[in-house]
């Protein structure tokens, strides 16, 4: 599948904002460490503050909004077709290998894909091209995911302002219910770590920090305590029990329950 692919037809996309600017120097530091590639343009996106790196130009969105909105006027300024989405509070923690970044991107334009997700996360519906990639059905849930692949025009379509990231990934799959083209790589293309959650710290990598000397700056943001952190790790056990569950079942029980709640 190797085809030389070009600067045009895709950029690298770090969305952050102000507030987030004590995640940059950590954040960059990880992604020099694991993602060797000169091929594809990289931008960080945020409000007014600027990063100041001679290989990755900032786009401004203006004064924070909301994340949609500002994510809408960053793609304003991006000229290839297709992005690679990535969100601030992750951190890759192995290498990204290029060959097959570059071949899931000649995937895509070749396929007319729409998104790509960069794993297996939620179960697709299909395995296809020798089982590389996953095809998720129409109406399946969470076949919208912000970090990833992306064909511009389609995160455009899809965008509502005033939407958070979990905003957009749950209603963005509800309005992507009618297009075809949205996939995943059936191998992780990397691994990464969740750093922040509701503005603090995971303390799972605070230490995985400390440990590999990335200089992640604990003087603007609070740790999560223990009694957080057993919240938040319950929630994500929740959750990824639940995604295992093949999506038709899932929601026809979520149907009945509502049902019985008189809900609707």
């Amino acid at each position: 599948m190797n085809k030389p692919t070009q600067s045009n037809e895709l950029s690298i996309l770090f969305l952050s904002c102000d507030k987030y600017k004590d995640v940059w120097k950590p954040l960059f530091y990880c992604v020099n460490k694991y993602f060797k590639q000169d091929a594809y343009p990289v931008y960080l996106g945020s409000n007014t503050l600027s990063y100041n790196n001679k290989n990755i130009t900032t786009l401004l969105s203006g004064p924070d909004k909301d994340w949609s909105t500002s994510l809408l006027k960053i793609l304003d300024q991006i000229k290839t077709p297709y992005i690679f989405l990535w969100l601030d509070d992750f951190f890759p923690i192995s290498a990204i290998n290029i060959v097959r970044f570059s071949n899931t991107l000649y995937f895509m334009m070749k396929n007319k894909v729409k998104h790509m997700h960069i794993m297996p996360q939620p179960k697709p519906d299909q395995i296809t091209n020798g089982g590389l990639y996953g095809v998720y059905e129409k109406k399946a849930p969470y076949r919208v995911t912000a970090f990833g692949f992306w064909e511009v025009e389609t995160l455009r379509r899809l965008l509502l302002p005033g939407e958070n990231p979990w905003n957009f990934e749950i209603m963005g799959s509800y309005r992507s219910s009618h297009m075809d083209g949205f996939y995943c790589a059936m191998e992780p293309l990397f691994s990464r770590m969740n750093v922040v959650e509701k503005g603090k710290i995971f303390k799972e990598a605070y230490v995985y920090c400390q440990k590999h000397g990335i200089p992640l700056d604990i003087s603007k943001r609070e740790v999560i305590t223990n009694k957080n952190l057993v919240k938040s790790e319950l929630q994500k056990y929740i959750f990824n029990t639940m995604i295992k569950i093949p999506w038709k079942f899932r929601v026809s029980v979520m149907n009945v329950l509502r049902k019985i709640m008189i809900s609707y």
